[in-house]
């Protein structure tokens, strides 16, 4: 409809500029390098119509060259780009080795060679082709030299699959040395640390590793790692305090951080604040290792804290944690009855060597010797996986037999 208007306008307007020319065609004259050239209006328009042609078609042929090499070029990333769709499918399928070939060989015609590369060493690696993969990931290396880290962190985490720590150590702070560090190295470098336990290094990260972790769980347990190796290493009560007062809100919820402190606590005598922070947590979250450190507690109100762990029991009746925990309360509030009902109990749920241990003694102290005895076999069944089926002895027969013997002789 548009184009059919245009046209019309288009007839419309030549009509009338005929109709102006055949009037009066003008006259135009130019004086060039002494010469005159004179013509009319219209001979200079179709002059003028042809030159503009024979420069779009010069212009069109000198770049016919550079187009056809560009569209080549584009055909050519275009092919890369489903080869390298077709190679993660056919990873994703476990076809490795088709998927390594597809991805080596369309590299060198892609934008992005080293994410082919990339992918190939993967592919590699997962065939068990070490050495495949280590000169995949070289040619990824020499494909971008500006941008190394994310072919060093896929290095690194190769390294660690295969339980090469220290080479993964060395790539990890080469990065780090040049400033090339991202997120997933930094984590990657604070997890080698842990593993070789080099707690030094690591809380040197930990400023850093505060700033990324965000919304990231992986992240905070990274930093969480550094405050509960600071924790329970605390060689003095206040050198605790400190590392405590300054541990990142975001911990103060994790069990595993509340809990090491209260066993730290507890190590250095201070149950109350132990205890506190237990209870604190508790309050918010369900944490079975949270329990058993509060059955740990030497308060001078025992009853006071078994009464707030008894009101427990009525949400979490099944747990052998916290019945162990009650029992362990109730003996150090000399509530030996109850204390052995509650073990009894929690044997009867989940057996734990512990309970097993802790019943045991306690049938021993109340001077059921035979019965602490047959926990204790209890205790060793359960350890072992269940009783061997021994034959009866029948000592009578056996005795009557050697008295024979003896008389025969």
């Amino acid at each position: 409809m548009k184009k059919g208007i245009y046209v019309a306008l288009a007839l419309l307007s030549g009509a009338l500029l005929a109709q102006l020319l055949l009037a009066d065609p003008g006259y135009v004259a130019i004086r060039f390098a002494g010469r005159l050239v004179e013509m009319s209006v219209v001979v200079l328009v179709v002059v003028l119509a042809a030159a503009y042609v024979a420069l779009r078609l010069l212009l069109k042929l000198l770049s016919a060259r550079r187009l056809w090499q560009q569209t080549r070029e584009e055909r050519r990333f275009e092919r890369a780009r489903r080869s390298l769709a077709r190679g993660i499918l056919e990873m994703a399928e476990g076809n490795w080795h088709a998927s390594e070939e597809t991805l080596a060989r369309s590299a060198q015609h892609s934008q992005l060679p080293a994410a082919h590369l990339l992918v190939a060493a993967r592919a590699a690696e997962l065939q068990g082709a070490v050495q495949r993969s280590n000169e995949l990931l070289a040619r990824a290396l020499q494909a971008t030299p500006e941008k190394r880290a994310p072919v060093l962190i896929l290095q690194a985490e190769l390294y660690l699959k295969h339980g090469e720590r220290a080479a993964a150590q060395t790539v990890l702070e080469q990065l780090e040395a040049a400033g090339e560090q991202n997120t997933r190295g930094l984590l990657l470098l604070a997890r080698v640390y842990e593993q070789a336990g080099e707690w030094q290094k690591l809380k040197a990260l930990e400023p850093r590793l505060r700033k990324v972790s965000g919304p990231s769980p992986v992240l905070q347990r990274a930093v969480g790692r550094i405050y509960l190796q600071q924790l329970r290493t605390a060689a003095t009560a206040a050198e605790l305090n400190s590392v405590w007062k300054n541990t990142p809100r975001a911990l103060l919820r994790q069990g595993d951080v509340v809990t090491a402190y209260a066993r730290a606590a507890m190590a250095f005598g201070e149950h109350a604040a132990a205890a506190h922070e237990l209870m604190t947590l508790l309050q918010r979250q369900w944490d079975e290792a949270a329990v058993l450190a509060l059955g740990e507690l030497q308060t001078e109100a025992p009853l006071q804290t078994l009464e707030r762990a008894e009101q427990w029991l009525e949400t979490h009746p099944q747990s052998p944690a916290l019945l162990l925990t009650c029992a362990r309360l109730a003996i150090h509030a000399e509530l030996y009855g109850k204390a052995r009902s509650y073990l009894e109990t929690s044997v009867a749920i989940q057996p734990r060597l512990e309970s097993y241990q802790l019943l045991a003694d306690l049938l021993e102290q109340l001077g059921e010797r035979d019965r602490a005895l047959s926990v204790c076999m209890d205790a060793v069944a359960h350890a072992l996986g269940g009783r061997n089926r021994l034959p009866r002895v029948r000592m009578n027969r056996w005795l009557e037999q050697r008295r024979g013997e003896a008389r025969r002789t």
